[in-house]
C-alpha cells in the first residue's frame, strides 16, 4: 500500500473560495472552488518491480504495484505585503496541510480523496479571522482518467476528471452549499523538452438558499449579529433575521464557474522542471440584480459576476520518487482589471503588494 510522506511548502494564503487556480490571498473569498490542480493532471503509472528469474524451472512473478497510493503537504504562505515597509506593510503567513490519496480502478482510471486544512499564522490584514484559526476546505471526491486519448507519435494526450464536493469549508456552509460538481478536461503536448498545456473546467454548486446566512447563535452577544435594512431577503441588497439566522443578500450565492488554464513546462533535466502556470475563472452567481443607487460605477444589471486571474512561475526540482522540493511565485486575484476595471489582467503584480495577492513559495513534497 502506497502511504503519504509529510512535506513542508512556503506559500501565499488564501480564504477564497474557487476552483482550483491555487489560492495565495487573505482578501478575496468568494471566487469559485478550486479545483485545484492535480485534477487535471494526467496519470502516471507506477514503476513496477523487477521480474526474478531462478536458475531452477520455478519463476517468481513480478510484485504487483499496489493499488493506493497518496501524499501529504505542508504549505506555508508568505505575502508579499509582509516585505513593505511604511504603512503599506501588510504581514501574512499561513500553513496549509494538504493530504490525498487515490486507488487505481484500472490502468489510467483512479478515484481520489483531497482536502486541505489552512492555519492563519500571522494576519496583519483586516479579516475576519484571528491569529491561530485553522479553515478546512471541501473535502474532494473524484474520478480521473490519465488517457481518455493518446497519440503515440506526437505525444498528445487528453485526461479528464470528475469530482464531488463536500461542504466542509466555512465559505461554503455560510452559502447553505449541499455539495458542488465540478469536471474538467486536459489536452497537453510535448515540444523537445518543453510541455504545453490547456484545460477547460466547469462547476455548479447546489445550494439551499440564493443568499448567505449567518447564524446568530455563534454569537456571544446576539445583539451583535447583523440585522437587516428591509424585509426582503430575496431581492435588491437587503437582509432579514430569521429566528437565530441572518440572511446576507449581497451579490448572492454562486451557482456555477467556467475556468480556463494554460501552462508551459520545460523538462530542464530529468529531475529539474521550470513551468508557468495561467489560470482565469469566472463565477456566476444564483441571483440577477438591477443597476441602481446602491451599484458602483461599473456595476452593470444583470446576474452577478466575478472574475479571478491566478499565475504561478515554479522552479521544481524531483530528489527521488519519492521527495520533491519546489519554489515558485503566485498572484491570485479576483480583481484582475484593477479596482476601477481600467486596468489590464494582472500577472506577477507587484504594485498592490499590501494587499497580498502576491506570495513567495517554497515547497517539500513527498508520497510513496
Amino acid at each position: 500500500m502506497a502511504v503519504a510522506l509529510a512535506s513542508l511548502v512556503i506559500a501565499s494564503p488564501a480564504l477564497a473560495d474557487a476552483p482550483e487556480p491555487k489560492p495565495a490571498v487573505l482578501a478575496e473569498t468568494t471566487a469559485p472552488d478550486n479545483p485545484t490542480a492535480p485534477e487535471s493532471t494526467p496519470i502516471v503509472e507506477q514503476p513496477t518491480g523487477p521480474t526474478t528469474t531462478l536458475t531452477t524451472s520455478d519463476v517468481t512473478p513480478a510484485e504487483e504495484p499496489s493499488k493506493f497510493g497518496g501524499s501529504l503537504s505542508i504549505e506555508t504562505s508568505v505575502g508579499i505585503g509582509t516585505f513593505v515597509s511604511g504603512p503599506q506593510e501588510n504581514s501574512v503567513v499561513t500553513t496549509s496541510f494538504s493530504p490525498s490519496a487515490y486507488y487505481q480502478i484500472a490502468k489510467d482510471l483512479r478515484v481520489t480523496g483531497a482536502l486541505s486544512l489552512t492555519w492563519y499564522q500571522v494576519l496583519d490584514v483586516d479579516t475576519p479571522l484571528s491569529e491561530g484559526d485553522a479553515l478546512l476546505s471541501d473535502i474532494s471526491l473524484g474520478v480521473s482518467h490519465g488517457r481518455i486519448y493518446h497519440h503515440e507519435d506526437s505525444g498528445f494526450n487528453l485526461a479528464g476528471s470528475l469530482r464531488l464536493g463536500l461542504p466542509t469549508s466555512l465559505a461554503s456552509q455560510f452559502q447553505n452549499r449541499l455539495f458542488t460538481l465540478s469536471s474538467a478536461l486536459t489536452a497537453s503536448i510535448p515540444v523537445g523538452p518543453v510541455s504545453f498545456s490547456y484545460s477547460l473546467g466547469f462547476g455548479k454548486y447546489f445550494n439551499l438558499t440564493a443568499t448567505p446566512t449567518v447564524d446568530c447563535q455563534d454569537f456571544s452577544n446576539p445583539d451583535e449579529c447583523i440585522s437587516g435594512r428591509n424585509a426582503n431577503p430575496n431581492f435588491g441588497f437587503e437582509s432579514e433575521r430569521r429566528g437565530p439566522e441572518v440572511y446576507l443578500p449581497g451579490a448572492g450565492a454562486t451557482s456555477f464557474y467556467v475556468q480556463n488554464s494554460f501552462g508551459v513546462t520545460w523538462t530542464i533535466i530529468d529531475e529539474l522542471s521550470l513551468s508557468l502556470g495561467l489560470a482565469i475563472s469566472n463565477s456566476y452567481g444564483v441571483r440577477s440584480f438591477p443597476k441602481d443607487d446602491l451599484s458602483g460605477d461599473n456595476a452593470s444589471a444583470g446576474r452577478s459576476h466575478r472574475d479571478r486571474l491566478s499565475s504561478s512561475l515554479g522552479l521544481d526540482y524531483t530528489i527521488n520518487r519519492h521527495l520533491g522540493v519546489g519554489a515558485s511565485l503566485t498572484t491570485d486575484t479576483s480583481t484582475p482589471f484593477g479596482a476601477n476595471g481600467d486596468d489590464f489582467p494582472v500577472i506577477f503584480d507587484f504594485t498592490r503588494a499590501s494587499d497580498n495577492i502576491t506570495s513567495i513559495n517554497i515547497s517539500v513534497t513527498g508520497s510513496l
